[in-house]
């Protein structure tokens, strides 16, 4: 099966699989109207920082359009993380143009045009003296033989930028506005001394901005290549050339292999649901990297601009990879134990480095409680059982576990964190009064979340013994997640669940979703369960902007059996997050459509461009609306759409490959009440909200 084409947004990334923070910093392909630009080291945004030495690259222009707003139609047919293509409309003038990245340092666009002018535009901008050297004055911009060459003086990398037609037209400028009506008409060439200039003082951003023209309709290459120096670029762009054939046809092929099992939508759900699960698992693909420094194994970046493990994300990334790839899933998430520095799993760099140390000198790994990677493991054992990787993976779980109930217990047996980072949760007003930040100790609270997570971790522990044969372990983990599911039935107020803060020597006051997690986790009494329902149906879906919370929250609702509850939730971020996904137009003070970012605020602000967790969307569509879940035994499917999508004669259709099968699932509403459930051909009627189960011998 192929990359699914549709008419996706303008706009993303595409992938550069060696960028990493600090030993091989390759910087982020961003698109830059109907291209891309190199944003070194990484995109001057969230988690890029401020750190953005150049951007350069390279788009297309049609008709004198430029920018995307400029054509009367301007989509992306192909979408993944290793090709991304434009189909351009203005007028009568039409484009199609594919781009890819060529090694490591080659921007390739294959471009097709019919009508009107055609002309690319390219742009090198750089922080002069960004590291605070001496030695940069400038850049300049000149011809040598075929190519047209931007480079820095007296030092800065060198970009040349070679296309297969001759141009018609040339122009290079050192200000934007110069250049931005050689789009639309014939550039006036370089200057009698063969170069333009720009420069400035350390510190300053300064630009060239070049227009080539290409006359008559027809097929072109573009490559820019970009090295320390011309000789080194040349060099780049000569492998480029050669190798750009066999590269288009490497990535259509590994597009081809992901997505014959990836899930896809078909029928009436929504065209931006339809599209949003692409983005999703797209952004999903750029996470996973190779073995790289102290990562012997293939690892996830969790975010592209400063690609770092952490284990929360690892966790919730590696569960919507078995969506589509439940091996990969596995291997991410046993490799992330097998190469922890330490056994509470450090937030760590590449190179070693630890990126969240408590003020009090302490590593900190993110806890049970912060993407819930026990949930994880339970739904990895079931999905694609493998006791080889259950023997590999086991010790390491229980050296995490143990660390953490004797590291982070205080002497009358409770659980703390170090610090609100520890948590997930930064600087959250939970833990009091932080002068010193999110890496203010906060070892005297005494939290809810982390004795109902430790309490599940340890009763997965108790099964996947059992599952090895190791009988003294099982009863050693039930012995211990008994006692843990007491302590957290024990920090309740009456009415909710509540944080111990011994400095007060009482339960606070302060509320949070994360609060549900005893419940999400199965560890509330029935008395609690009926108690929190009031809590339930106070949630505002737009107060759940954040993937952890947002899973809390939905998973304490189809824990209560409040199934209608989730699936509104559900629903709700789901829209949301894909609006944003899916927009055509990149709006100021919004994060850029076309990948899954950190967060879904309303505001559309949300965080760091390509962040793996953001895709959470993914299982709140296929778990909690499409209902789908592995047993040991069986698929389950519990079909949950809201109630304004159960509309007699609607079909809601998905496939995927699970456990080594294609699965085709429809979703057909009868009403309010019920629907048609069909798995693999096999059909029953159920009530919403209600769960049938497939054997997998019969799918």
């Amino acid at each position: 099966m192929a990359f699914p084409k549709d008419d996706y947004t303008p706009h993303g990334y595409l992938d550069t699989p060696t960028h990493t923070r600090n030993l091989t910093p390759r910087g982020v392909l961003r698109s830059w109207g109907a291209g891309l630009r190199w944003h070194y080291p990484a995109y001057a945004g969230m988690y890029g920082g401020r750190r953005e030495t150049y951007r350069a690259g390279f788009r297309v222009a049609l008709g004198g359009a430029a920018d995307l707003a400029g054509y009367d139609r301007a989509v992306s047919p192909y979408h993944s993380k290793d090709l991304l293509s434009f189909d351009l409309t203005r007028g009568a003038a039409r484009a199609h143009a594919r781009f890819q990245l060529v090694g490591e340092h080659c921007l390739h666009a294959a471009i097709g045009a019919d009508g009107g002018r055609l002309a690319i535009c390219a742009e090198y901008a750089r922080l002069l003296s960004a590291n605070g050297e001496w030695g940069e004055s400038g850049l300049v911009g000149r011809i040598e033989g075929d190519l047209l060459v931007l480079q820095g003086f007296e030092d800065g990398d060198a970009f040349v930028l070679w296309a297969s037609r001759p141009w018609s037209d040339i122009g290079v400028a050192a200000l934007p506005d110069a250049a931005a009506g050689w789009a639309a008409g014939a550039a006036p060439g370089l200057p009698a001394d063969g170069f333009v200039a720009a420069t400035g003082a350390p510190g300053e951003l300064v630009g060239l901005h070049a227009v080539l023209g290409f006359a008559g309709a027809g097929e072109l290459e573009v490559f820019m290549a970009r090295g320390r120096t011309v000789a080194a670029a040349r060099g780049e762009l000569a492998l480029a050339r050669r190798d750009a054939p066999a590269a288009h046809a490497r990535k259509l092929a590994a597009d081809g292999a992901f997505w014959a099992g990836a899930p896809q939508l078909d029928g009436d759900w929504p065209d931006h649901w339809r599209r949003g699960v692409v983005y999703d698992l797209e952004t999903l693909r750029m996470m996973v990297k190779a073995p790289a420094g102290i990562y012997r194994h293939a690892w996830d970046a969790m975010q592209i601009h400063a690609p770092r493990v952490v284990l929360s994300e690892t966790a919730i990334d590696a569960l919507l990879l078995a969506y589509a790839d439940p091996r990969l899933a596995q291997d991410l998430l046993l490799g992330t134990f097998l190469d922890a520095p330490e056994p509470q799993v450090p937030c760590s760099r590449e190179d070693g480095s630890y990126n969240m140390v408590a003020a009090d000198g302490s590593a900190c790994g993110t806890a049970p409680a912060w993407g819930y990677p026990w949930l994880v493991i339970e739904w990895l054992a079931a999905l694609r059982p493998d006791p080889q990787w259950l023997a590999q993976i086991y010790p390491r779980l229980a050296e995490h576990l143990e660390w953490w109930l004797a590291a982070r217990r205080d002497a009358d047996g409770w659980l703390f964190y170090a610090c609100s980072w520890e948590s997930g949760q930064d600087d959250s007003p939970r833990f009091g009064a932080q002068p010193l930040g999110g890496g203010h100790p906060t070892r005297a609270v005494r939290p809810a979340d982390l004795h109902a997570a430790l309490a599940h971790a340890c009763a997965v522990m108790a099964e996947l013994a059992g599952q090895l044969g190791r009988a003294a372990d099982r009863a050693g983990w039930a012995a211990r997640a008994a006692e843990l599911v007491d302590r957290t039935r024990q920090l309740w107020d009456g009415a909710r669940f509540a944080d111990f803060d011994t400095r007060l020597g009482r339960l606070t006051d302060v509320d949070d979703v994360m609060l549900l997690a005893p419940l999400a986790l199965g560890q509330a009494s029935p008395a609690q369960t009926a108690a929190l329902a009031p809590a339930l149906e106070r949630i505002d879906p737009a107060s759940l902007a954040w993937p952890p919370p947002a899973w809390t929250a939905v998973a304490a609702a189809q824990a209560a059996g409040r199934h209608d509850l989730a699936a509104a939730l559900a629903a709700a971020v789901v829209d949301r997050a894909y609006g944003f996904w899916d927009a055509r137009a990149a709006a100021p003070g919004r994060t850029l459509p076309g990948i899954a970012c950190e967060y879904w605020p309303p505001s559309g602000r949300c965080g760091g461009e390509g962040y793996g967790w953001g895709a959470l969307t993914l299982h709140l569509l296929l778990h909690t609306l499409a209902g789908l879940a592995p047993a040991a035994d069986a698929l389950l499917v519990r079909p949950n759409l809201p109630p304004e999508w159960r509309v007699a004669g609607r079909s809601y259709r998905l496939r995927l490959r699970w456990r080594d099968r294609p699965i085709a699932i429809e979703l057909a509403p009868l009403g309010a009440a019920r629907v048609r459930l069909t798995a693999n051909g096999h059909a029953r009627e159920l009530a919403w909200g209600e769960q049938a189960a497939y054997a997998w011998a019969d799918l």
